[in-house]
C-alpha cells in the first residue's frame, strides 16, 4: 500500500495576522510563504491595499500551485473566466476589475441569472461555490468583512441527469445502423475500439503501441487540455483510470487494422509516431472532430445524435446485460467506487426489461 503523502505547512505573521501555507516538504512551503508575504508587502507598497477580483484570483492560484492537479487548475481557471469577464453595469466594467470591497450582493445575483442563460443550473452553482470560496479567503485575509455571496441560493436543477442525455446506451439497432454509415470513415477502428473496451476518447488518444503487449492494454494517460491546446497527459483521468483491460482477440484484430491504416497514410508524418490513434492528418486526437464525424454519420444513419461517450456507455451497458460481475465492470472503467457505476452507467434497456419480467414467477 502506496505512503500517504505529508503536507509539511510554514506561517508567519503579517500586519497582525497569521498565514499558513503548505507543500509537500518544508522547502516548498517555505518558498510559498515568502512569495505570499512579499505579495501581501507589494500590495501595501502599492497603495492597493485592497486588491482587484483578478489580482486576489492570481495571488489565491500561487497560494494553491503544487497542492491540486494541473487538470484542476486549468478547470478552474476556466470557470474563473466566466466570472471575471462579466460586465457589471452600474460600473461599465468586468467584474475581475473590481476590487473586492466594491463587489455587491447585487452583482453576484445578476452574474447568477447571466450565466443561467447560457449554462447548465449544475454549472452556474459551481461557478458561484467557486467565487464564494475566493471571497471567503479575502475574508479570512481580511480584505473584505463580509461575502457578498451569503444568502445566495444555488439554483433548482432543471436539466436531465447525465445518464440520460451525455450518458446514453445504443440500442443493438442503433449500433447496427451507425457502423453499417461509419464504414469508410478515418475514425470507424476508433469506434469499435471504444465500444469493445470502454475506454474514453481522451485515453483513447493517448494510447501509444508501447501500452501493450500479447495480454493486456495498459491505460496510463489521457489526453489534457493545455493553454496551446489538447497534450498527451502524463497521467490517467484519476488514480482509478489507471487500470490494464485484457488484450481480447477482436480489440487485437481492431489495433491491427489501425496500425495497418497509420502505415499506409501517415507512414513517417505522424506527429507522435507511436500514437495507435491520431487525426487523419496525423496530429493528436481532437473529440470536437471525432464527435462532428459522429454527427455526420448519424444523420446518414437516421439515427438520434450522440457522443463519442455513448460507445463507453453502451459497454457497461452490455456488460451489465451478459451478467459481468459489476465490480469487474468498475475495474475496467477506471471508477473508484461502485456507485458510480452503477447510477452513471448501467442502463437497462426496455427490451432487457421485458426479459427480466418474465422470468418472474409470482404463482
Amino acid at each position: 500500500m502506496a505512503e500517504k503523502s505529508v503536507r509539511r505547512c510554514v506561517s508567519f505573521s503579517f500586519q497582525g495576522k497569521r498565514y499558513y501555507c503548505y507543500g509537500s516538504t518544508l522547502r516548498e512551503a517555505g518558498e510559498k510563504a515568502e512569495c505570499r508575504k512579499q505579495n501581501l508587502k507589494e500590495i501595501l507598497l502599492n497603495g492597493r491595499e485592497c486588491p482587484t477580483l483578478d489580482q486576489y484570483f492570481e495571488e489565491w492560484e500561487r497560494g494553491r500551485r503544487g497542492t491540486v492537479k494541473n487538470s484542476t487548475e486549468r478547470t478552474v481557471y476556466e470557470k474563473y473566466k466566466s466570472i471575471s469577464s462579466y460586465v457589471i453595469e452600474r460600473d461599465k466594467d468586468v467584474l475581475g476589475k473590481l476590487k473586492l470591497r466594491d463587489i455587491k450582493k447585487q452583482d453576484i445575483i445578476c452574474l447568477q441569472q447571466h450565466l443561467s442563460e447560457s449554462c447548465a443550473s449544475s454549472t452556474v452553482n459551481s461557478s458561484i461555490s467557486l467565487l464564494r470560496s475566493l471571497l471567503n479567503e479575502a475574508v479570512n485575509d481580511r480584505l473584505i468583512e463580509w461575502n457578498p455571496c451569503n444568502g445566495i441560493k444555488p439554483l433548482i436543477r432543471t436539466e436531465l441527469p447525465a445518464r440520460d442525455t451525455k450518458h446514453r446506451a445504443l440500442s443493438e439497432k442503433e449500433t447496427r445502423l451507425f457502423f453499417k454509415h461509419a464504414k469508410g470513415s478515418w475514425y470507424y477502428c476508433l469506434y469499435r475500439f471504444l465500444l469493445h473496451s470502454g475506454v474514453r476518447c481522451g485515453e483513447a488518444g493517448a494510447l501509444k503501441s508501447s501500452d501493450m503487449d500479447n495480454d493486456f492494454i495498459y491505460i496510463r494517460r489521457t489526453l489534457t487540455r493545455a493553454k496551446g491546446g489538447i497534450v498527451i497527459g502524463g497521467s490517467a483521468k484519476t488514480g482509478a483510470g489507471r487500470r490494464d483491460i485484457p488484450f481480447t482477440p477482436g480489440l487485437k484484430e481492431i489495433i491491427e487494422k489501425q496500425l495497418d491504416l497509420n502505415h499506409i497514410f501517415l507512414k513517417n508524418t505522424a506527429d507522435i509516431p507511436d500514437l495507435i490513434f491520431c487525426s487523419r492528418h496525423g496530429g493528436i486526437l481532437y473529440s470536437s472532430y471525432v464527435d462532428a464525424n459522429i454527427r455526420c454519420i448519424c444523420e446518414k444513419a437516421g439515427i438520434e445524435p450522440f457522443t463519442a461517450h455513448a460507445f463507453r456507455d453502451t459497454f457497461a451497458t452490455r456488460a451489465i446485460e451478459s451478467g459481468m460481475n459489476p465490480k469487474t465492470l468498475q475495474e475496467l472503467l477506471g471508477h473508484s467506487s461502485y456507485g458510480i457505476t452503477m447510477s452513471l452507467y448501467a442502463h437497462v434497456m426496455p427490451s432487457t426489461k421485458v426479459k427480466e419480467m418474465g422470468k418472474v414467477k409470482l404463482e
